[in-house]
């Protein structure tokens, strides 16, 4: 440095997240080729970053599934890189709504961990609970409850009953049997689940929250009013306190407790509740998300009880659409509405 002269700072660039893995991309590409591993590797965290940003989740989807023909192509689809590559792709598809793909790549990849790291393995368990996740999401709880049980009567023998995992595991069967309709089988795992997890978490830890909120939606479907909704109003505190108002599970929250005011035909303030859900999850999700598009469906059915008929017309005629587009034509989704649509407008 001169005397008298401060030498200058060198300004520093900022790079995002997706420039850096872009650049690291394209340097793998060029210095080793589009199918070397390593390259593969950086495309494929390329795409982790992609899918991690708003709105960018398609974009992410394509290089994942290039990432995936090349690995199958290159290594095999038993491979490891593969199957790692297989698990993003499928829950980001599903992340996406894109559920009739997710429910291919989810069942794919769980087949192929099942044969070469056996039923057991850990990955294999998550790829089970992925493709559960995927089936109930498409209105077949039926099928998904037997993979849920497997999976908690797995991970209970191999890591006892009190380790979070089996936890999560006894909470997700017991949501699936609710979405079974085996409310009083439901409500029972539950009734056992949520002292546990209030001695060992807290009443506001997340896995204590899950199962709270889970206990208020089957109390719903068994009638209990009163009882579902102080638990729901507490589990909507706690989740706006924990993980704030414009969360995922803030928003299904707020849909339980919309359901129990709708339960006890207090439809006048379930619809404000629902209009504010299905503008957070448009925000959050788009518009055509399978999450944002049941909860459209949700507004039209209350919409119907207050006697507002046009909006909840309007609102099943986009609902069909997207139930078609979503679950194929057959399915009882868009069957229901479009049941419901053609009573509206019926003279």
């Amino acid at each position: 440095m001169t005397e008298g002269r401060p030498e200058q700072e060198i300004a520093r660039v900022e790079l995002s997240a997706e420039q850096i893995h872009t650049m690291r991309a394209r340097s793998a590409i060029d210095t080793l080729g589009p199918e070397h591993p390593d390259a593969l590797t950086a495309m494929r965290e390329l795409a982790q970053v992609l899918g991690s940003i708003p709105g960018r989740g398609e974009e992410a989807v394509e290089l994942y599934q290039h990432v995936v023909r090349t690995q199958w192509t290159t290594l095999g689809d038993r491979h490891e890189d593969t199957l790692r590559t297989s698990v993003e792709l499928a829950g980001l598809l599903h992340t996406t709504g894109q559920l009739r793909l997710s429910e291919t790549a989810w069942r794919d990849t769980f087949r192929a961990q099942a044969e070469t790291l056996g039923r057991d393995h850990p990955d294999t368990l998550r790829s089970a609970t992925g493709l559960a996740a995927v089936l109930e999401d498409l209105g077949r709880a039926a099928e998904a409850e037997p993979l849920i049980r497997d999976v908690l009567e797995r991970r209970a023998r191999q890591l006892g009953r009190d380790h979070p995992d089996v936890l999560s595991a006894t909470n997700a069967h017991a949501a699936s049997l609710l979405k079974c309709g085996r409310h009083e089988e439901a409500e029972r795992a539950l009734r056992a689940l949520v002292p546990r997890l209030e001695d060992l978490y807290g009443r506001d830890h997340e896995r204590t929250i899950a199962a709270r909120s889970n206990l208020g939606a089957v109390l719903v479907r068994l009638d209990r009013h009163a009882e579902a909704e102080e638990h729901i109003r507490a589990v909507v505190r706690s989740m706006e306190a924990t993980s704030g108002p414009h969360h995922e599970s803030t928003f299904t929250a707020r849909n339980n407790l919309a359901a129990v005011l709708h339960a006890q035909q207090r439809y006048e303030e379930a619809v404000p509740i629902l209009r504010a859900i299905l503008g957070g999850r448009s925000a959050l999700h788009g518009d055509d998300h399978p999450i944002t598009v049941e909860t459209r469906d949700n507004l039209a059915n209350v919409l119907i009880d207050v006697g507002h008929h046009t909006e909840a017309a309007e609102l099943l005629d986009r609902c069909v659409r997207d139930y078609r587009r979503t679950y194929g034509p057959g399915h009882p989704r868009p069957r229901a509405a479009e049941e419901r649509l053609a009573w509206l407008r019926s003279p």
